[in-house]
Order: C-alpha cells, then structure tokens, then sequence
C-alpha cells in the first residue's frame, strides 16, 4: 500500500498526545501533581520566610515555573502546537509504503524503514494513527487515507481501534 501525506499541526498535536498518554500513562498524572506539589511547597516556604532579601522571592518564581509545568502536564496540546512550528514539518510531503514486513517512509531529507516487530508504541485516534520506533514517532493523517487503507494499516500494525 502506497501514499503521500503530510503532517498538519492538527495531525502533529494528535499524534504526540497520543504518544505522551501512551509512553507515560498514570505517570503522566502522578508527574503532574508531583509538580504542582512542589510548586505549592515552594512558595509557601517564601511565604514563611518573608525577609527582604532576594531569596524568597526566587523560592516563590520557581514554585510557580514549577506549578507551570505540572499544570502543563494535564494540558500538553499548547506545548505541542508551539513545538509543531519549530520542528520544520510544515509543508512537508512524506511517501509511505506499507507493507506485510514493515512500513518505509521517505521524505525531503531522510527516509525510515521499520519492520513490524520494532514498533514499540502504537495510538489512534479521529484524526491519526500513531506509530513510534527507536524514538521516531510516525504520524500518518486519516484524511490522506481512505477506509481500506485505514482497515489495512490497524491489521499490519496489529492495532485495534475501539471508536472504528
């Protein structure tokens, strides 16, 4: 099976949501409180303190930078669409070709093969499906695939969408 995509900022937040909710799963949450605890720690500690010097007033910077990150955390869809922009993906045309081995990607600058069993993570959603391989997460768009190549692709990768 053969096809072109791209990768949207749409596509892009999906599929790294979707690799951060697997990857992490309940660490992602414990993380982010985690954070948040002691961000709260921090700043009560400048509280307590309350001399004129600098140092409460950094205590108290870091405990919100620190309640920052674990609030982002729970929401990592903004990170992500920040991140789209710096990664160079936009405008990209990627070729795919899908097969019962693996799966080879080409693009403008570089190409992958990977062979089933080196998959390590794979997600889907409405929008992607997500495939991650020695840190390389693939992300190949829906709409670029009609429902054959949906069906072909989730048997291959041997992943199962409930929501299908």
């Amino acid at each position: 099976m053969h096809f072109e995509y791209e990768i949207t900022a749409d596509e892009y937040v999906a599929s790294q949501i979707l690799y951060f909710k697997l990857k992490l799963g309940r660490k992602r949450v414990e993380r982010g409180v985690t954070w948040i605890f002691l961000g709260l720690f921090l700043i009560a500690v400048a509280w307590v303190e309350r001399s004129p010097n600098w140092e409460p007033i950094l205590l108290a910077a870091i405990g919100a930078m620190s309640i920052y990150y674990g609030v982002g955390n729970f929401f990592p869809a903004r990170h992500f669409r920040r991140a789209f922009h710096g990664a160079g993906l936009a405008g990209k045309k990627f070729k795919a070709d899908v097969n019962e081995d693996g799966f080879e990607v080409t693009g403008d600058v570089c190409s992958w093969r990977i062979r089933w069993p080196g998959v390590q993570l794979k997600g889907e959603d409405e929008r992607v499906i997500m495939l991650s391989s020695g840190g390389t997460i693939f992300m190949f768009g829906k709409k670029y695939l009609n429902n054959e190549q949906i069906q072909e692709l989730r048997r291959l990768s041997g992943l199962r969408f409930e929501n299908a």
